[in-house]
């Protein structure tokens, strides 16, 4: 007599509250970013993530490529992923993933220098922005330290197109700057250029809905 085929029920995360702590360590845009995961199937899941640094509260380093005081400075970050465990089960589940995301920062800086053709001015005020645009492939690894609570690690390459904007107010020329002073080069005050991406960090989860799957075996 045949045997027949039986089925058992497997429990995954469905839906999993998600902070990235590794976005606050940003030496450019730190962020705090906050985010959820759907997994329509176990073996496949959907992150959605945004993140701010609430609205130019001045958290965290000064724009690291301008020059003068940053007085304001706001970023904004969504990032959307796209996951397939290689394996999924209950620990650790290694995955693979493919996202997407925009990182647009606005910095408003005074009293500085700035660098036009060699020539060297000084301005009362600045405004100087960029968005970047991209995609990154990337693994990593998810632990269950408990029933509701998880670690993940990450890291991936990609590709981004980067596009900054400069404005200043009130320029006055001042001739050469001493080799000690960092000028703003304003040469080219718009421009678009595509660099690699490097997506690597660390995030916490929390899961707010689990669902069984069944399986069949033999």
């Amino acid at each position: 007599m045949p045997f027949l085929a039986q089925s058992q029920s497997v429990g995954y995360d469905k839906l999993t509250f998600k902070f990235t702590p590794s976005s606050l360590m940003s030496l450019t845009s730190p962020a705090w970013q906050f985010g959820l995961e759907y997994r329509p199937k176990k073996s496949f899941g959907i992150n959605t993530e945004i993140g701010t640094n609430l609205s130019g509260l001045r958290y965290g380093f000064k724009c690291l490529s301008c020059s003068g005081e940053q007085y304001y400075h706001t970023n904004y970050k969504w990032r959307q992923e796209f996951r397939w465990y290689i394996t999924p089960g209950p620990n650790p589940e290694w995955y693979f993933a493919q996202e997407v995301f925009l990182i647009n920062d606005n910095y408003r800086l005074r009293n500085g220098l700035s660098k036009q053709d060699s020539i060297s001015y000084h301005f009362e005020r600045a405004e100087y922005s960029r968005i970047s645009f991209g995609t990154a492939s990337k693994f990593g690894v998810l632990y269950n330290f408990s029933k509701n609570t998880r670690l993940e690690i990450f890291a991936g390459l990609g590709i981004r197109l980067h596009y900054s904007n400069v404005k200043l107010i009130n320029e006055k020329k001042i001739g050469m700057i001493s080799s000690g002073d960092t000028a703003f080069d304003r040469v080219r005050p718009n421009t678009t250029e595509i660099w690699p991406h490097i997506s690597a960090g660390f995030k916490l989860g929390y899961v707010l809905w689990r669902e069984n799957e069944r399986t069949k075996i033999k």
